[in-house]
Formats: structure tokens, sequence, C-alpha cells
């Protein structure tokens, strides 16, 4: 008597019989031989459980496709049509089985690559939204003026113009290139150009060691490569994709042409691209682990590799000239421009988009004004470093820098004449009216007049006190005479927004009276760092009067005597 095993059409009560094989000493049915009792199976059911496919100690299914044989009960079948016509045949009545059989291999098969799309298609979906969001927080992190000294993107291409060959990845060289942070906070009325992220025009900077470097900002690049070649639209950040670029000769290529791209460019993308994939690889060889064919495990490794990725320190922006090749006369700003949003948010733009919120002319005014004085304006930093010989070349230089509209945010001023209070209210109300946010400013020569002399403390140095409560303020640092000395008492009521805050104090003579305030003054711990009485005797109870004043002081760190 030959062994079966009972199935029936769920729902229905007819009973079919199919004999069993053996497989290793185990009956089994044959998933062929279910197949051809009832055309279309999709899967068979023991009560309320799906019946498996049996498989081997590997896990893998095994060929010829079976399942376990399941004595004394009756396995319901499942058909993946839902036509209730169906006809299921007895074993011997299928006319033409082979030819029925070659038609549900190729029906199954072709369900089996719909499922593999849409499982592939769900796992590049789940990696971009990763990469989107942690590029999101990229873009809309704001940096202040203190922190951000250099440009914050950018992304390595390598000098080759070679296909990747990862034979060869240890001996490529690579260079950085800076991004161009335009977008609605540099379109002006009128502006034709386009405004959207691209590299600067600059011949990038040769990454020295690369293997450190790509150690420390390899998650970072990683982020900015995949977002230069596929594009994105982000915060007011616009980036189009690569392959929406003209692609032009190099020849041809300049930084006016936002909406070209060359070949280099593009073939460089995908190496830097590929060069960090095989690192990433590289790594995780040596650490004996292999997630090959575990989308959920590859997932979570790219995470874990931008796991804090959320934009550059300033000391890690800071640390990036130590891997790099630039001469001393480069800031390492990559031909980029510093600008503030009217947000007060700071970007770096190239110049084509600098130059599109300003008049020429009057920027040229500028130049002239700071050149006539001999001092030096560097654009790209937006800084300032100027000394003023009267209150008429003062008068023009404010009137100059409230024209341009070019962010001037450092200004090293020194008033060279013998200015008065009328003077310093002058400036209060040109810093009020600028961008300036750090200052350097030099008052030794101040001229105190009988009726300044007269006025109280807080009335003869308002003014100062009204320039440190400016909100714009990040950073000061005055350089003062005796004739300032009551100012350290002096605490500004709004100063939260400033980083730092320093005197520095230059003192050629110095009276007994003078002496010993200064001595009181410094019992406490105010904004002076630099003391200078060089040029006069305090003599030794002069010397032991600051000793036992400076056990009390922490803040000032400069004292000279010689």
């Amino acid at each position: 008597m030959v062994d079966t095993q009972s199935f029936r059409l769920i729902g229905k009560s007819d009973i079919e019989k199919i004999p069993l094989g053996n497989v290793n000493g185990q009956n089994i049915v044959c998933w062929e031989d279910i197949r051809q009792v009832f055309p279309g199976v999709k899967y068979v059911k023991n009560g309320e459980v799906v019946v498996s496919m049996m498989k081997d100690s590997h896990r893998i299914r095994i060929e010829p496709h079976c399942i376990e044989h399941c004595p004394n009960v009756v396995l319901d079948v499942v058909l993946s049509t839902t036509d209730k016509h169906v006809h299921v045949a007895s074993q011997m009545s299928t006319p033409n089985p082979g030819f029925e059989s070659a038609v549900i291999d190729k029906l199954d098969g072709i369900q089996e690559s719909v499922k593999q799309v849409s499982k592939d298609t769900h796992e590049i979906k789940d990696r971009m939204n990763l990469i989107q969001s942690k590029t999101e927080a990229i873009l809309t992190q704001n940096y202040e003026l203190l922190e951000y000294i250099i440009p914050r993107l950018f992304i390595v291409l390598p000098e080759t113009s070679k296909p990747w060959d990862p034979t060869t990845m240890l001996r490529t060289k690579f260079r950085l290139h800076f991004i161009c942070e335009c977008g609605e906070h540099t379109e002006a009325s009128g502006s034709k150009i386009p405004h959207h992220l691209h590299l600067a025009n600059h011949e990038g900077y040769v990454v020295n060691k690369p293997t450190e470097f790509f150690e420390k900002y390899g998650p970072f690049l990683m982020l900015m490569l995949e977002m230069i070649k596929l594009g994105a639209n982000i915060a007011g950040f616009v980036v189009p994709a690569l392959s929406s670029l003209k692609v032009v000769n190099a020849l041809d290529f300049s930084e006016s042409s936002v909406n070209s791209v060359t070949s280099k460019i593009i073939q460089g993308v995908d190496y830097s691209l590929a060069y960090l994939a095989e690192s990433r690889s590289l790594i995780k060889k040596s650490s004996s682990v292999d997630d090959r064919g575990d989308a959920g495990a590859l997932l979570r490794d790219l995470g874990s590799y931008l796991t804090g990725v959320e934009g550059l320190e300033g000391v890690e922006l800071r640390q990036l000239g130590s891997y790099l090749e630039a001469n001393h006369s480069d800031k390492l700003l990559g031909n980029l421009y510093r600008m503030t949003t009217k947000d007060g948010h700071v970007k770096w733009v190239c110049r084509h988009h600098y130059r599109s919120g300003y008049q020429e002319e009057h920027t040229q005014k500028l130049r002239d004004v700071v050149n006539l004085a001999g001092g030096v304006f560097d654009e790209q930093l937006g800084s300032i470093n100027i000394t003023l010989k009267s209150s008429f070349a003062a008068a023009e230089l404010y009137d100059a820098i409230g024209k341009a509209k070019v962010g001037v945010y450092e200004l090293d001023i020194t008033f060279d004449w013998d200015f008065s209070r009328s003077d310093l209210e002058a400036f209060e109300k040109a810093l009020k009216m600028s961008s300036v946010s750090i200052l350097r400013l030099d008052l030794q020569r101040f001229h105190a007049g009988i009726t300044s002399k007269l006025l109280s403390t807080s009335t003869r140095y308002g003014v100062l006190v009204r320039i440190m409560e400016h909100t714009n303020m990040k950073m000061i640092h005055i350089v003062l005479s005796k004739d300032f000395m009551k100012l350290l008492s002096l605490q500004p009521k709004g100063s939260s927004h400033l980083h730092r805050l320093s005197i520095e104090m230059i003192i050629p003579e110095i009276g007994d009276s003078e002496f010993r305030a200064l001595v009181r003054s410094l019992k406490t711990n105010n904004p002076l760092i630099t003391l200078n009485l060089e040029g006069n005797s305090i003599g030794y109870e002069g010397a032991l009067a600051l000793s036992e004043a400076l056990k009390i002081n922490t803040t000032l760190t400069t004292l000279n005597l010689e």
C-alpha cells in the first residue's frame, strides 16, 4: 500500500491524496506533485499554520522543493488566484502537466522578482531618508562669526581622471573643494544668476594626510558627496543633481557657470564615494563583521557610521588646515567670501553671489577710503584694519561703510588724534548701523575737555558702555589710557550677547592717587586683561600692593612693569 498525504482545496470538502517521497529517511511531499493536482497553488496550511518548504542545515530550501509529511491530517491548499471556478484535477487527469508546470514556474519567478524589486526599493528609500535627514541637519546648522573662520561645506575629488580602481586607492591624491552657500539669502531683486549650492571656482587644496583625513571627516564627506551627486532641496538650499547639469569642457567651465559641470567632476564624485565605501569595507573586514545580504544590518551600519554627523564644530574647522597643503598667504578660503544673513547667520559664498547684493561703485569708494588711510580691507573675511588721523577721515569711513552694504564684520580701528567724547558718539552711531560684531578699538589719545571732567562717571563713559551693549557685538577689545580708569568699575547692563569683553590699559605716567585707584580696581575681577605700566617707578611698596591685589584678581593675564 502506498503512503499518501491528504489535501483539499481550502473551503472545499473533496480530498485528494498525493503519494509521499523520501529524503534521507524522512517522508516528504514534492511541491511539483502538489502543483500537478492543484495548479496555481500558493501555499499549504495545517489548520491556521502555513506549512513551510523544507530547508537544509544552512537554511536554504531543498531542491526540488518539498514539504514535510503531516500524518493523519488533511492539509488545506490556498491558490494564487481568486477565481472560484478553478478546476482541481486528480493526479492522473492533467492533460498537459509539463506545460502548466512551466507556466506556473515562470509566474512564480516573476512574483519573486516583483518582491525583490519592492524590497530593494524599500531599502533604497530607507537609505536615502537617513542620508537626507543627516544632510538637512548639516545645512540647517547655524554658525556665529567667531566659530566660523573658514567655509564649512566641502567635498574631496581625486586629482586623477582615471576610473575607480581599488588596487590603486592608497596611491590616490585628493584635493579639497569648498562649496558656495548661496541661496535665498543671496538673491537680490533683478539677479539673473542661479542661487543654488555649487563648487567654488578654485583649484582645491591637496590633502596631505588622506588616511587620517578620511578617518576624521569621512562621514561628513559622504553626505556632502551624495548631496552634490543626487541633488537636494532642503531648508532654502537647492542643489541640482549632477545629471541635470550641462556637461562642458574644462576650458569652458568657470565660476559663473553654476548650471554646468565637467565630466571630471562627475567622475570624481563617483570615485570619492567609491573610495569611502571601500575604506569602510576594509575596516569591517578587519573587524570580522560580515553583513553582506543583510539589508537591515547594512542600514544599521550606515546609521552607526553617520552617528553624530550634524555639521562640523568650530574646532574641527580650525583643524582642517592641518590636513591640507596651503600657502601661508592663502587663508584657506577657496575664493569664497564671508557674509551674514538677515538673521545674523554666517555663510560663505563665491564672488558672483557676494556681489549680487551691492553696487560696485560704493564698494570701490570704501576700498579707496581704507587705502588712503593706509589701512587694509579684506573683502573675503569682511575685515578692516585702519588708523584714523582726524574726525574728517573717520566720518568718511563711516559713510563709506554705510553705503557699500558689503559685510564688514571685523573692525580694528585706532583713533590717532586728540579725539573727544563727541567723536566717540559719532562712532557709536555708525557702529549701530553696521554689521560689525568683532571690534578692536584703540582709544589711547582720548582728550577729556574741562566740561567732560565735570560729568559723572556713568555719563562720561556712557558711550563706551552703550557700544558694549550693542546686541550685534560678539567680541570687543579696547585699548585705553588712564583717563578711562573708572570705566573698569562700570558694568554694561545687557552684555549676555558678548562672548568676550577685554580691556588693555597703557599708562606711561601714573601719579600716586591714580596708582592707588588702579590697585583698588584690581582687587575685583573686571574686563582688564593687560596692564602696561612701563616707564613708571612704582617701587617696592607699589609692587607689594600690586602683588596683594593680584592674589584676588584672576582676570588679568599680562602685567608689564619694565
